[in-house]
């Protein structure tokens, strides 16, 4: 079985652009939308966004389906960003047989709230005060948005859409909470089973240095896609491609 974890604001059919085609035949995917993401209705309170309380539910999901369906196969696990960080944490939580682990675009480093995350808690305070419009107009004025705009139009387009999501002010807790998170601690970043670090250039919300220190702490292959920049299609079918590749065989 395949699980597949999407990233902060983002939902499960996202995972599409990184995994169609790329699946070996017969493999059962769970992708399941986290709380307060896609058509999960589950907001709740801060202590409900720790990363041990994510990984948790996904965790459970993931059980419940494995016995309704009687399948004891290995689980592999890609994770995305926000993904990435809730892969590990349910690789070393040694509930599962596992048979590998890809963390795509990690984000999520040793320090609560790191540089590449704090456009986030920004997005929830917007959300809060102001209408979609207005806090697109404000989104622009902050210091923040011009660096990563500076950096990567595509990234800092992407930002702006946090702000014009379906319930995106309902749902803002997940923004102000989740960047709060330490994604590991140093020296305790391991995973029983083979891995692979996916980083990508020129990514201010996903900084290769980084995917540099996941490969670094788990002393695993690292690859870097093309940038965003230079072409959307072009990376997704890159990351599609190498994600293809370490499947091969999977259960």
């Amino acid at each position: 079985m395949l699980l597949a974890i999407h990233g902060l604001g983002s939902e499960s059919g996202a995972m599409r652009a990184y995994l169609e085609g790329a699946v070996p035949a017969g493999v059962r995917v769970l992708a399941p939308d986290l709380r307060a993401h896609g058509s999960n209705p589950l907001i709740g309170e801060p202590d409900d966004f720790a990363l041990e309380a994510l990984a948790g539910e996904v965790a459970d999901d993931l059980e419940r389906r494995r016995e309704e369906a009687g399948d004891g196969s290995p689980v592999s696990i890609v994770g995305v960003s926000l993904g990435a960080a809730l892969a590990a944490s349910i690789a070393r939580s040694g509930r599962f047989p596992l048979d590998r682990v890809a963390l795509v675009r990690p984000a999520f480093t040793t320090e609560p709230l790191p540089p590449n995350l704090a456009i986030f808690p920004l997005l929830g305070r917007l959300l809060e005060e102001h209408r979609p419009r207005r806090a697109i107009a404000e989104l622009h004025r902050s210091g923040a948005w011009r660096a990563i705009a500076h950096e990567s139009l595509a990234h800092a387009h992407g930002i702006e859409e946090q702000l014009t999501q379906p319930l995106a002010a309902e749902r803002r807790i997940r923004l102000l909470e989740i960047p709060r998170n330490v994604g590991y601690r140093p020296g305790e970043l391991r995973i029983p089973a083979p891995a692979v670090v996916l980083g990508s250039p020129r990514d201010p919300v996903h900084p290769l240095h980084i995917a540099e220190a996941w490969r670094h702490e788990l002393g695993c292959r690292m690859l870097i896609s093309p940038a965003r920049d230079d072409g959307e299609a072009a990376m997704f079918t890159w990351f599609r491609q190498q994600l293809g590749s370490f499947l091969v065989g999977i259960r």
